[in-house]
């Protein structure tokens, strides 16, 4: 559900920011910052809250991060400036750049051995999914509502999920044990998921303390450097990639002559594409590991995304390339999480995922301004459409530099653990 709201705050934006622009009276011009700002909200949020979640908890960093976007992406709807526009998306930004971090670290940490990578892909496969309801349900609630709704939908979603993940989560049992704990609090987490008392016991495992492990530096230590370096690499470009479709192709399909209405279910295929391309890659990767197919993935997707500007001529056809763009570039980010989550142990890998996922927002925030460069030099559609596309196939390529590090990687997911 946290990634769902992502999808849809991400979705959303792209067709309520030119009304927040006109409701503040400010230049068209002026998109870009309003997209911007919360862009850059979310690395910074990615970046801290990673590392926060390897010191504090993968909980309570979650909740935080859930009550940020849901205060200030509600209190976007009293906003009369243009500053004050740019805080708010920024401090909802910072909130929702933080949550993924710690919840792939819980959903792995939780998942069964034989499952982690499908369970990683999976859940920010709602990403995609929360793109579908976003263009569904924004642009009727736009219709008939308002551009005020999407924000109080967006506000209601993640405060109703603080209080969820605040009420009923356990704290992850890796992080714990990597913390040092080893009895009553494990027993509590354990004997609410088998049913069998733990009083007395005491627990061991060999994950490193906790305090050895949080932060960038211990990224680069060990051998990791390289390895860290070329991961974000395609996570960069990924990144840039899925968001620029989904907030620059309205614009540009409309530069193309195609209606609004008829753009917005063209992009609804390209996400319902990621949603099944992310149930599918983490299966995949579960059985073949990460090279036989997010290489081949990343370049196909590179490649779509690049053709979309060359088939503005035929609905059908640019619908199909949508779709197959949201299966390979989709489930590539997807998947990347996985190995993000693969490639990390417990003491560092909501730092991992974090700085993987900053990476990507920074992505995120070069890619609108190349094309926002373009699109004022007045650049013909098939050249914009390229230019989105051609660094996920540098991407593809790049996650090649990880084969010698792939007898490191841990897509079986827990450390062993005794009871005794």
């Amino acid at each position: 559900m946290v990634a769902a709201l992502d999808g849809l705050d991400t979705q959303c934006i792209g067709y309520t920011a030119p009304m927040v622009a006109a409701a503040v009276r400010v230049p068209m011009h002026t998109i870009g910052l309003i997209i911007s700002a919360g862009l850059v909200g979310a690395t910074i949020g990615a970046f801290t809250f990673g590392p926060a979640a390897d010191r504090f908890g993968r909980k309570w960093p979650l909740v935080l991060s859930c009550t940020l976007f849901s205060i200030f992406t509600f209190t976007t709807i009293f906003a009369h400036t243009l500053p004050q526009i740019l805080v708010m998306r920024f401090l909802a930004g910072l909130g929702l750049g933080g949550a993924a971090p710690s919840f792939l670290a819980l959903g792995g940490e939780y998942s069964p051995r034989r499952l982690r990578a499908i369970v990683v892909s999976s859940l920010y496969a709602a990403f995609p999914l929360g793109g579908v309801v976003g263009g569904l349900v924004g642009s009727q609630l736009i219709t008939h509502v308002g551009w005020k709704s999407v924000f109080v939908l967006g506000g209601l979603g993640p405060a109703a999920m603080a209080v969820l993940v605040a009420t009923t989560f356990p704290e992850s049992l890796r992080f714990l044990l990597a913390k040092g704990e080893r009895s009553a609090r494990l027993g509590q987490i354990l004997g609410r998921i088998t049913g069998e008392n733990y009083a007395g016991v005491t627990f061991t495992s060999n994950v490193g303390q906790v305090e050895q492990g949080s932060g960038v530096v211990p990224l680069f230590t060990e051998g990791r450097a390289l390895t860290t370096l070329v991961l974000w690499v395609p996570f960069f470009t990924a990144f840039q990639a899925v968001l620029c479709i989904n907030t620059f192709a309205p614009t540009i399909f409309k530069i193309a002559h195609i209606p609004l209405a008829t753009a917005t279910l063209m992009l609804v295929a390209g996400n319902l594409g990621g949603v099944c391309g992310a149930i599918a890659v983490g299966a995949v990767m579960r059985k073949y590991g990460p090279f036989v197919m997010l290489v081949p993935f990343m370049i196909i997707g590179g490649i779509s995304t690049a053709l979309l500007g060359s088939l503005t001529y035929s609905l059908p056809l640019l619908t199909v390339d949508l779709f197959v763009e949201g299966v390979t570039l989709g489930g590539s980010v997807c998947a990347l999480f996985a190995l993000a989550a693969a490639v990390y142990p417990t003491r560092m890998r909501g730092s991992g995922i974090g700085w993987a996922s900053g990476m990507g927002r920074v992505g995120q925030i070069v890619g609108p301004l190349v094309l926002g460069a373009m699109v004022a030099q007045h650049a013909g559609v098939p050249q914009i459409f390229f230019a989105m596309g051609a660094p996920s196939v540098v991407g593809g390529l790049a996650i090649l530099g990880l084969l010698p590090a792939r007898k490191q990687m841990d897509f079986g997911g827990a450390e062993p653990v005794a009871a005794h």
